[in-house]
Order: structure tokens, then C-alpha cells, then sequence
């Protein structure tokens, strides 16, 4: 899509206007986890869900007016959720799997095998790309840790060439927007 290169006259200061009237494209995306542990999660990942994030507020009594909504402490996100295609060898689901398995089994190994062992939460990294492929802007999600690995369906009857995909989910800390 052409780039829009006509000035624009308005109200607002022209620092705060984008000059890139470029369209997001959907498919313009890379994450990155932790390529020497979960290098299948990175190949194999379609799609990408950021989270939505709310606050809470802190309602105000006022004379005569029931409340006034102040703005709270907290942020809350979602999670981000994962679209992965399966391969031949399940080696993207089994790199889910057994990460979240190590999770659940971490207090049952002593403090010397903890010290030693692979680290349950890592960053993941969603690169985003521009029209032209070249990076735009990239959203760290930190401290993630798996909580959810949907079933995956098995059926002869497709008539279709379509490929077998799971979905993970990841709960973190805060994300970051650079």
C-alpha cells in the first residue's frame, strides 16, 4: 500500500502524528522464546494473541452523586495464547508438555537439582514486522510461564490437506513495549 505523503493541517502538534499510514499486516510477526530450549515453539507458532489489560478503580463517595471511579494500583493482563502447528515428530507439543511438566514437578526435586535445572519461566519476545519485513516494534512479554496446552484432533476424514495445530497459553509478569 502506498505511503499517504500529503501534509496534514490539524489542531495537534505535528510531533504527535505518524508519518506511516502503513497498515499492520497480520502476517508480519516472529517470536522468539529461548531458541536453545524451545527452538519448535519459534518455527512452528501461527498465531499470536496479545493480552487485554484492565485496572482496577477506586470508587469515591461524593455528596450526592453515588461514586466517583479514581483511578486504582493494580493492572491485571490476560494471557497470551499461542496458535503452533504440530509437526511429524510432535516436537513443538512435546517442548510445551515438558516444560509445563517440569513446572508442576519443581517442588518435588531437591534445592541442589533446582540449581541446576532448566529454569521455569522465560521471556518471549514478539517481533513485529513492517510491510517490508523489517522489524517495527517488539513486545516482551516477562517471565512467562506455560499454563495451558489445548488437546489436539486426530481425524481420518478430512477431506482437505489441513494440518494439525494445538494452542498454548502463557500467564507473565508485565510486558514491555519497545
Amino acid at each position: 500500500m502506498p505511503q499517504n505523503t500529503a501534509t496534514l493541517k490539524t489542531q495537534i502538534k505535528d510531533a504527535e502524528l505518524t508519518s506511516n499510514v502503513n497498515y499492520l499486516q497480520p502476517t508480519g510477526f516472529r517470536i522468539t522464546i529461548d531458541r536453545t530450549r524451545y527452538p519448535n515453539l519459534e518455527y512452528f507458532c501461527q498465531s499470536v494473541t496479545h493480552p487485554g489489560m484492565a485496572t482496577n478503580t477506586v470508587p469515591i463517595s461524593v455528596r450526592r452523586l453515588e461514586k466517583v471511579p479514581m483511578p486504582g494500583d493494580m493492572i491485571s493482563f490476560g494471557t497470551v495464547d499461542f496458535q503452533i502447528l504440530l509437526d511429524e515428530n510432535m516436537s513443538s507439543y512435546l517442548e510445551m508438555y515438558e516444560w509445563m511438566q517440569r513446572n508442576v514437578n519443581v517442588g518435588q526435586v531437591s534445592a541442589n537439582q533446582r540449581r541446576t535445572s532448566i529454569p521455569t519461566h522465560s521471556d518471549i519476545t514478539l517481533s513485529i514486522l513492517s510491510s517490508h519485513n523489517n522489524l517495527v516494534k517488539t513486545i516482551t512479554y516477562k517471565d512467562a510461564i506455560p499454563t495451558g496446552l489445548s488437546g489436539m484432533t486426530f481425524q481420518s476424514a478430512s477431506g482437505d490437506a489441513s494440518y494439525i495445530s494445538f494452542n498454548a497459553t502463557f500467564d507473565f509478569s508485565e510486558f514491555e513495549i519497545k
